[in-house]
């Protein structure tokens, strides 16, 4: 049954008005329990004071941390586990996909089931290759090519990447994982171990989290840090004048060609 209970609006109406009343005025045997999602407009008074009046429990989206976790439980309940590069995988794409449905990932695991006939096991590689065909893979892939200097897949990628509504956003994501990269490639440069980065990290309340480090670790012999400054610096750029609504985008193409064909 869906009652009129919360107000769409500050607008009276016959039906919501005398059940407003009598939830207010309700002082019987029989407690009421309000369960409801996060799209409730608590500017409304009325509304506040129904919640404020009533035990009530709210539910919200999963996302970020908690998706993740979501996730990871779903596959052990059904017999299967996810590799920690899987685990990274999957969390880059939800970062970068907002409000993303549990259902569809549910379904997107479901179908992962059925394909996998051997160990059980899902695996970076394996996402990769069956995931669903949405933006946050193609950004993540853009991502990995950029700093693979793989620039038939950048070039493959870029017409993606301009048509992309959230290209701000896009561009702000691979910003954040170059600036991870060049952390730790400095502190690499600078002899740190990966334990070492792990601890400065955690020690600073850094949001970049231990495995991700390991991984920019892994990759840092093959970065250079002087292309990756000055790729960071033109990004920072046009984000800047991106956000301000001057500049050519296409810059963003030429400074990661430059990148890859750089010769440090």
């Amino acid at each position: 049954m869906n009652l009129p209970i919360i107000r769409k609006s500050g607008k009276n109406s016959d039906a919501w008005v005398p059940l407003y009343e009598l939830l207010m005025e309700y002082n019987g045997d029989n407690p009421i329990l309000l369960i409801y999602h996060d799209m409730i407009d608590k500017r409304i008074k009325q509304n506040k004071e129904i919640l404020d009046k009533i035990p009530n429990h709210q539910c919200k989206r999963l996302e970020g941390a908690d998706l993740v976790m979501w996730i990871r439980h779903y596959c052990t309940s059904n017999g299967f586990k996810m590799t920690p590069d899987a685990q990274e995988y999957v969390a880059h794409l939800i970062d970068l996909w907002q409000d993303v449905p549990v259902s569809f990932m549910r379904t997107e695991f479901d179908r992962y089931f059925l394909q996998i006939t051997g160990e059980k096991v899902i695996t970076k590689e394996f996402l990769e290759e069956n995931g669903s065909d949405y933006g946050a893979k193609n950004i993540f892939t853009f991502k990995e090519a950029l700093l693979k200097r793989d620039i038939d897949t950048l070039l493959e990628l870029f017409p993606f990447m301009f048509g992309y509504k959230e290209l701000d956003r896009a561009m702000s994501y691979i910003e954040g994982q170059l600036r991870l990269q060049l952390l730790v490639s400095e502190c690499r440069q600078a002899g740190m171990s990966v334990q070492a980065i792990q601890n400065l990290c955690k020690d600073h309340d850094s949001s970049f989290k231990p495995y991700p480090i390991k991984l920019a670790y892994e990759a840092s012999p093959r970065i250079s840090v002087k292309a990756l400054r000055a790729l960071l610096k033109g990004l920072y750029e046009i984000i800047l004048d991106s956000r301000s609504n001057k500049g050519d985008i296409w810059r963003f193409r030429d400074l990661c060609i430059t990148y890859c064909g750089y010769k440090g």
